[in-house]
């Protein structure tokens, strides 16, 4: 990951992981609908998780 120096109200820090904003939101189905939420848009993403196992999601929903 990235590091930079960022300097705030003159005092400097060092060595500052950046947040690339890449972190997604997972839910189920089941809450989709009790949200009542609509809009899927179809993705050929493939998620890998931690133990390394993958998964497709079935869509992605955006600004929720």
């Amino acid at each position: 990951s990235p590091l930079v120096n960022v300097t705030i109200n003159g005092t400097v820090i060092k060595n500052t992981l950046i947040d690339l904003g890449a972190a997604i939101n997972v839910m189920t189905n089941q809450i989709m609908d009790d949200l009542k939420l609509k809009g899927l848009r179809p993705t050929t993403t493939v998620l890998q998780l931690v133990d390394r196992s993958t998964v497709n999601p079935e869509g992605v929903l955006e600004d929720v």
